[in-house]
C-alpha cells in the first residue's frame, strides 16, 4: 500500500477550535481529515483478481486478556510457529512481552509487510487517554498466559556513551519506522507531545494508522520510554530542513517531551533532567554536537511550534558540560 501525506494551513484559531472537538470524540486531526477525504473520494473501483490466495492480507489485531505471539499466529495463520511474522512486523524485541489493547500488524502468512516511503508529518494531536496494561511475560511464546494489568514494565538500564550512560529506558516498539537511507545519525529534534499522558504517547506510537513515531518520549516524571531503536528512521519531524539539509527524519533522533504545548503546561526539572542525561548520551555515542538539538519549530518554521517555551539554550549548554 502507498501511502501520501498532505498539508493544510488554517488560521491558529480555527486549529484550535478542531483540535478541542476531535479531542471531545477521542479523535485526532489527522485521523478527522483522512475520514473527510476517504468519505470525498468514494468507494475504489475493485477489479476481479486473476488468480485466488487463501494467505490473509495485512491487517491489526488487538491484544486481548490471555494472549501471545504464538496464540494470535494460531488463530490467524492456523500455525502458532509463524509468531515470529508478527514479532518482526511490529519491532517486538521480546516475543514474550505485549500487553493487553496493544495493536498489532498482522503481515499475510507468505508474504512480509514493507513500510511506507512517505514523510509522515509529526504529533500534532493524540487520542484520549486509554488503559494499558502491563506486557506479558511466558516462558515460550507458543504458551497463553493471563495478562497482568496492575503495573507497568520495570526499566532496564542500558550501559553506552562513555561518560554518559544510556538512561534507564523502557522499549515497547513501534511499528511506524523504517531504514535510514545513509545510516546517518547527527542531530536531535526536539518535540512536544501536545498531549498530557505518556501512555497515550505509547498507544498512538503503536498504532499502525498513526504513521507517526519518535524515537523517545520522555514522561512528566522523568520516565523514558523507547518506540523505535536509534539505527532506523522514526517519523517525527516530517516536511524539515536545517542548515541547508532537508528530511531531518533521515539523519536526527526524535524525542518528544509529554507537555500540552500550550505555552502554559511547565517542563518538570524531572523531565528536564533526564532529557539532559539522553541527550548527553546520544551526542557522546552519535558524535552529535550541542548546537545540533534543535526544535521541531527550528526545522519546520511557520509549520511546528513544538516544544513550546521549552529552554533549548538551557539544554544544549548542560548537554555541552557533559562532554
Amino acid at each position: 500500500m502507498t501511502y501520501r501525506t498532505i498539508g493544510i494551513e488554517l488560521d491558529d484559531a480555527v486549529y484550535q477550535r478542531a483540535v478541542a472537538k476531535a479531542v471531545s470524540q477521542r479523535k485526532t486531526i489527522n485521523q478527522v481529515l483522512a475520514e473527510l477525504i476517504i468519505t470525498y473520494a468514494g468507494p475504489a473501483v475493485t477489479t476481479t483478481p486473476t488468480t485466488t490466495t487463501t494467505t490473509p492480507v495485512q491487517s491489526v489485531y488487538t491484544v486481548q486478556s490471555g494472549d501471545t505471539l504464538g496464540a494470535i499466529a494460531r488463530r490467524i495463520y492456523g500455525n502458532a510457529r509463524l509468531y515470529p511474522l508478527i514479532q518482526k512486523a511490529n519491532n517486538i524485541q521480546d516475543p514474550r512481552r505485549i500487553w493487553v489493547g496493544q495493536r498489532l500488524v498482522i503481515p499475510p502468512a507468505g508474504g512480509t509487510t514493507t513500510q511506507p516511503t512517505t514523510t509522515p508529518t509529526s504529533v500534532a494531536t493524540m487520542p484520549q487517554p486509554v488503559t494499558t496494561s502491563q506486557p506479558v511475560t511466558t516462558s515460550q511464546p507458543v504458551t497463553p498466559q493471563p495478562v497482568v494489568t496492575t503495573a507497568q514494565p520495570t526499566p532496564v538500564s542500558t550501559a553506552g556513551g562513555g561518560n554518559n550512560p544510556k538512561p534507564a529506558a523502557r522499549f515497547v516498539g513501534s511499528p511506524n519506522y523504517n531504514r535510514r537511507p545513509r545510516g546517518e545519525i547527527s542531530a536531535i529534534v526536539m518535540h512536544a507531545t501536545a498531549n498530557g499522558t505518556l501512555d497515550v504517547v505509547i498507544s498512538w506510537f503503536n498504532n499502525p494508522s498513526a504513521q507517526v513515531s519518535a524515537h523517545y518520549t520522555i514522561g512528566k516524571e522523568g520516565t523514558v520510554v523507547q518506540h523505535v531503536q536509534d539505527a532506523q528512521r522514526a517519523w517525527h519531524a516530517g516536511v524539515s530542513s536545517w542548515q541547508g539539509r532537508s528530511n531531518l527524519n533521515d539523519w536526527s533522533i526524535g524525542i518528544e517531551l509529554v507537555n500540552w504545548n500550550n505555552g502554559q503546561d511547565p517542563y518538570p526539572e524531572a523531565q528536564h533532567q533526564a532529557n539532559v542525561d539522553l541527550c548527553a548520551h546520544l551526542c557522546s555515542t552519535y558524535n552529535i554536537r550541542p548546537e545540533l538539538i534543535v526544535a521541531h519549530y527550528d526545522v519546520s518554521p511557520g509549520r511546528k511550534t513544538d516544544p513550546k517555551n521549552y529552554d533549548m539554550d538551557r539544554l544544549r549548554r548542560e548537554v555541552a558540560a557533559r562532554l
